[in-house]
């Protein structure tokens, strides 16, 4: 890192030397070769070639900035967290679907194994729920469910659907 080529027009190699041995200090930060072109006619040598080139890589070209993105999106998938949840623009609902979606698909199959692990061992029925925590606790917004619910179940009754059935296609048989 932080290293350069610099190129140096034709030159006796004493000189060469002495300019080299003057950079070494900078263990070496700066090498000297001899330039591509040659004198002709006694002339200069083009000046296309006094330019020093950087072998310092540019990481504005390495898209470390999408690399991480795409890394902590990745990292993120494995363990059941959506990537919306770390997005600086995520606002109230989606932070609300990630926890439900982490919940439900990460923590309640885990939270069912120690369930039933802790049942075997203690003798008694154990059961760990992390989705009830989830559910929207305020008031209009219960309100508005239930409203839902109830209007849903009378349709479901006047079309002779069966409310029990019904209420355990989305898991609330109990």
């Amino acid at each position: 890192m932080g290293s350069q080529i610099v190129p140096f027009p034709e030159a006796p190699d004493t000189d060469m030397e002495d300019l080299a041995r003057g950079f070494r200090g900078n263990r070496g930060r700066v090498l000297i070769r001899e330039s591509v072109n040659v004198q002709a006619a006694g002339g200069p040598a083009p000046a296309q070639d006094w330019k020093s080139s950087d072998v310092t890589p540019d990481l504005s070209k390495a898209m470390t900035k999408e690399t991480l993105a795409a890394s902590r999106a990745s990292i993120e998938m494995v363990y059941g967290v959506l990537p919306g949840l770390s997005n600086i623009s995520t606002t109230g609902p989606m932070v609300r679907e990630a926890q439900r979606h982490l919940a439900q698909w990460a923590l309640q199959p885990v939270a069912a194994m120690i369930g039933a692990e802790a049942t075997d061992k203690l003798g008694q029925s154990v059961k760990l729920d992390v989705m009830r925590p989830l559910q929207a606790f305020d008031a209009g917004g219960r309100a508005r469910a239930l409203g839902a619910i109830v209007q849903t179940l009378a349709l479901a009754k006047e079309a002779g659907v069966d409310p029990k059935q019904a209420l355990e296609l989305v898991d609330w048989k109990d």
